[in-house]
């Protein structure tokens, strides 16, 4: 009798020390990864209140996982260019833009790591957006670091990027802010042909995501009608926008500055988990718990500001062209039916486990049924240093000087010469003037 109990604990004991670990090993493995993200959130939502050196600090005292270093290097990446460290910003962009091109193809391992235990086992990829707006990020570094050229490189980049994800039925991973960005770095290389295809592309983007046109990309569709002489399409632009000739002389006036003024405002909303704990019924009696966990955007309300450009006696405030929360939204909602897929087929494997576990041991079947619930985790990672609105503003002027206003940024004059072109941006979360001068070319 002794013998026969010894034996039947030495069989279960390897099992009980196995399950066990398990759970440690969950518990552990999830702790580590909710910690990281919950305080990248916190940090993300902390740029309303600090600068964006002071949160980029704090970031950087963050050893990230390797699977997370491509979305590390996207939110550092970002910091830095809000901090005008543009060479640096440039590296760390760069490299998650390569990352995430690796990462297009997704591991084997990461797949079963998955399918087994949660989301966050894979790498971040990055969403549809993420592949785009890197571009758009990277080639404002490049022009504001006073290299146009390499700018030029990037949207041609980003412009092969949506042409690989466009799709039919969704505008996931089409921004058309990218559009803008090229149609602002085309016209200060006198590409104005490339340059009205953009804005077109750009006011098209808007429409579909029922964003109204700007004055200002349609004034960019009329002038630049005008100035590559396609007058059927310039007199259609004219009549639909109602614009005057006297507007679109004041526009294509000889020796006037012109300014490009790019404004970020607030900071896009970070993801959040929803649960559910399902009861599982068998033989009618509760069989185990299973729990369902699936990413979600809260609704947010948010208060959208601008900046000014004070011209003369008038004031011209930025618009918006691209609610950033919208795409980041646009994004998931294409993602999750296959989400949705993976979480209830995760679970079907889940509770396969807890039976087979349950028939050598109950109390191992208990241990694996806790394991599975506290191992069901969302993904919620998400870019989240971006902005929440990427807005806009077109000034062509005679006079000596404007002046740039925005939340935190004082009022800074700028001189101009006749016939400069101009990019500014400003954020609403820095103190800093961003701004690229180009002069009028002697050729």
């Amino acid at each position: 009798m002794l013998m026969s109990l010894t034996k039947g604990r030495s069989t279960l004991l390897p099992s009980f020390i196995s399950y066990r670990s398990f759970l440690v090993l969950a518990l552990l493995l999830l702790s580590g990864c909710s910690v990281t993200h919950k305080k990248v959130n916190q940090l993300s939502q902390s740029l309303n209140t600090n600068s964006p050196e002071a949160v980029l600090t704090q970031l950087q005292t963050i050893k990230p996982k390797e699977k997370d270093r491509p979305l590390f290097n996207l939110n550092i990446g970002t910091l830095q260019f809000l901090s005008q460290d543009y060479p640096s910003a440039i590296t760390s962009l760069t490299l998650a833009k390569e990352e995430m091109a690796v990462l297009y193809a997704t591991s084997i391992t990461e797949n079963i790591g998955a399918a087994t235990v949660n989301e966050t086992m894979r790498s971040y990829s990055g969403t549809p957006s993420d592949l785009v707006m890197v571009h758009n990020l990277l080639a404002l570094s490049y022009l504001f670091n006073n290299d146009p050229d390499s700018a030029r490189v990037e949207i041609l980049q980003a412009d092969i990027m949506m042409k690989k994800l466009i799709k039919k039925d969704s505008n996931s991973g089409q921004l058309a802010s990218a559009h803008l960005i090229s149609a602002v770095i085309y016209e200060l290389l006198d590409e104005q042909d490339n340059a009205l295809i953009s804005y077109k592309f750009a006011a098209e983007l808007m429409q579909a995501r029922g964003t109204p046109l700007t004055n200002d990309i349609k004034l960019a569709l009329t002038r630049l009608s005008k100035e590559l002489g396609i007058l059927d399409q310039f007199d259609q632009y004219k009549s639909e926008f109602g614009i005057s000739d006297e507007q679109i002389e004041k526009l294509t006036a000889k020796n006037s500055s012109a300014l490009y003024f790019i404004h970020f405002d607030g900071v896009v909303t970070s993801k959040k988990e929803v649960s559910i704990m399902v009861p599982s019924y068998h033989d009618n009696r509760n069989d185990q718990l299973i729990r369902i966990a699936m990413p979600s955007y809260p609704n947010v309300v948010r208060n959208i500001g601008n900046a000014t450009i004070d011209v003369g006696e008038q004031d011209i405030r930025t618009s918006e062209i691209e609610n950033v929360n919208t795409i980041a939204r646009e994004d998931l909602d294409a993602e999750y039916p296959a989400i949705l897929l993976a979480t209830t087929s995760r679970a079907v494997l889940k509770y396969d486990a807890v039976k087979n576990a349950e028939k050598k041991d109950p109390l191992a079947g208990f241990i694996m049924n806790v394991a599975t619930v506290l191992s069901e985790s969302a993904d919620v990672r998400s870019w989240n240093m971006l902005p929440a609105s990427i807005q806009y503003a077109y000034v062509s002027t005679g006079e000596d000087n404007v002046a740039i206003r925005a939340r935190r940024l004082a009022k800074r004059k700028i001189a101009l010469n006749p016939g400069s072109k101009h990019v500014i941006l400003t954020s609403s979360i820095s103190d800093k003037l961003f701004h690229y001068q180009q002069e009028k070319s002697i050729y």
